[in-house]
C-alpha cells in the first residue's frame, strides 16, 4: 500500500513537472515498452511527413494587436454544431487502452471534463458500448474505417447510433496501412508477442506489464474467438479494411447516419469539395499523423487551400502536428474551426492515464490563453487572417 501510495505521488509530481506536450513525450517513453513507445509515435517510410506535420508550423507568424481589451476572454466555440469550451478535440487513435488500462474510458472521461469532443476509434481496444457506458454524458464521436464486410460495418453504424455517438467521423486515407518500419523492426503485434529481444525491455517497465496482465487488451469491436491472436496492425488492416472505396460508397454511408458527418483524411481541395457535395458538415483536415503516405503536405501547409475549396459551405478541423497553443492559433488564422490531437493525448495517457490526459489539454488551454491574450484577441472568433502571415511572405528584396 505504501509503495502504491509513492507511486502514484512521484506521478503527480511528475505530472506537476510537465511543462509542455514535448514533456509528456518523455514521460511516456519511460513508461511505454519501446515497441509500444514506437507504435505511437512512428510514421511512415523516411518519417518526412511526421517531422513536416509538427515543422510546418514555422513558416508562419503571428500578428499581435496591441492596445486591445483581453482582460476578459473566452475559447468557447462550436464543433460540428455542438459548443466546446476550447476549440479542440481527441482525434480517433486506435489501441489507446494498450497504453494504459481502460484507456479509451481514460481519455473520453478527460474530454468530458474538460467540455470538449472525444472520438473514438474503429480499432478502439474497449468497445462503443463500454465507452458509451462509462462516460455517458460526453460529447462522444465515432470514427469508423471501410470494412470488406458491409454488413458488420453498417453493425457498427448502428451500435454507435444506439449508444448516442452525435457524429460519425469517417475515414478515408487508409485502402491499406502505411509502411511503418518501426513496427516492423520492433515486430510490433497486438497484444505484443514476447521475444528474446524485447523481454529484458518488458522487465524494465513493471507498471505498464501489470497493467496489461491485469487488463488484457484486445480489439473491442472487432472480438470473436477467431480474433483472438498476435496479429500486426497492417494484417488487421489488410484483412478488415476496403481498398476499394470510392465516393459513391462514402455517400452512401453519409446516407445512414442521422446527426452530423465528418470526413477525415483528406489534403487535397478537390476531395474536401467532393466530401461538402454528399453532405459533410465537417471536414477533417489529416495525412493521418504522417502514418500512411510519406512526402505529402502538412495539414497546415494544405489547411488555406482546403479552406478555400470548401468555402464556408462546412467546418475543417485540423488535425495533425499540433504541440503548442500557438499552434491552435495559427490554425484558427488560416481558418480552421478547430484543432484535433492524438500524439499529445496518448503521450498523456501512457504517462498517467486520465490525469495525464487532463495535463494534455491543460497544457493546451492555458498556452491558448497566454497566446490569445497576446496576440490581442478576446473571443475565438476574435480570430483572423489579418493575425497571421507567412514567414517569407513577399519577395526577399521588399
Amino acid at each position: 500500500m505504501a509503495e502504491s501510495a509513492a507511486k502514484t505521488t512521484r506521478t503527480h509530481r511528475a505530472l506537476a513537472g510537465a511543462l509542455s506536450i514535448a514533456d509528456l513525450r518523455l514521460l511516456a517513453r519511460r513508461r511505454l515498452p519501446r515497441a509500444v513507445f514506437d507504435f505511437i509515435d512512428g510514421g511512415a517510410g523516411d518519417e518526412v511527413t511526421l517531422r513536416d506535420n509538427e515543422a510546418a508550423f514555422r513558416d508562419w507568424v503571428l500578428l499581435p494587436r496591441v492596445a486591445v481589451d483581453v482582460s476578459r476572454r473566452s475559447m468557447q466555440t462550436t464543433i460540428a454544431g455542438n459548443r466546446s469550451e476550447l476549440p479542440l478535440m481527441l482525434a480517433p487513435t486506435g489501441l489507446a487502452g494498450f497504453f494504459w488500462p481502460s484507456g479509451e474510458m481514460a481519455a473520453a472521461s478527460a474530454a468530458a471534463a474538460a467540455g470538449i469532443p472525444f472520438c473514438l476509434s474503429t480499432n478502439s481496444v474497449a468497445s462503443i458500448e463500454a465507452v458509451a457506458k462509462a462516460v455517458p454524458d460526453g460529447e462522444r464521436w465515432f470514427q469508423l474505417y471501410f470494412l470488406k464486410d458491409r454488413d458488420w460495418m453498417h453493425a457498427l453504424v448502428k451500435r454507435a447510433k444506439d449508444s448516442g455517438y452525435r457524429v460519425l467521423c469517417i475515414t478515408v486515407d487508409l485502402a491499406v496501412q502505411g509502411r511503418r518500419e518501426r513496427d516492423v523492426r520492433n515486430a510490433f503485434t497486438m497484444p505484443l508477442r514476447p521475444r528474446a529481444a524485447t523481454i529484458l525491455d518488458l522487465a524494465r517497465r513493471p507498471r505498464w506489464l501489470a497493467g496489461v496482465l491485469s487488463s488484457p487488451p484486445g480489439l473491442g469491436n472487432f472480438e470473436t474467438p477467431d480474433r483472438r491472436h498476435f496479429t500486426s496492425v497492417a494484417q488487421h488492416v489488410a484483412s478488415l479494411f476496403d481498398p476499394s472505396v470510392t465516393w459513391d460508397d462514402v455517400a452512401r454511408l453519409r446516407e445512414l447516419w442521422p446527426g452530423p458527418v465528418v470526413i477525415k483524411g483528406v489534403l487535397h481541395p478537390d476531395d474536401a469539395r467532393k466530401a461538402v457535395e454528399i453532405g459533410a458538415q465537417v471536414i477533417m483536415l489529416s495525412n493521418h499523423g504522417g502514418r500512411q503516405l510519406d512526402h505529402v503536405p502538412a495539414p497546415i501547409s494544405a489547411l488555406p487551400g482546403v479552406v478555400a475549396a470548401v468555402g464556408g459551405r462546412a467546418e475543417v478541423i485540423l488535425d495533425g502536428g499540433v504541440r503548442r497553443g500557438t499552434d491552435i492559433l495559427m490554425a484558427l488564422a488560416l481558418g480552421a474551426s478547430a484543432c484535433s490531437i492524438g500524439r499529445p493525448f496518448l503521450w498523456g495517457l501512457a504517462a498517467a492515464g486520465q490525469e495525464g490526459v487532463t495535463r494534455a489539454i491543460t497544457i493546451l488551454r492555458d498556452e491558448l490563453d497566454n497566446a490569445m491574450t497576446l496576440l490581442g484577441t478576446a473571443q475565438i472568433g476574435d480570430v483572423t487572417a489579418t493575425h497571421v502571415q507567412a514567414r517569407r511572405a513577399g519577395p526577399a528584396w521588399a
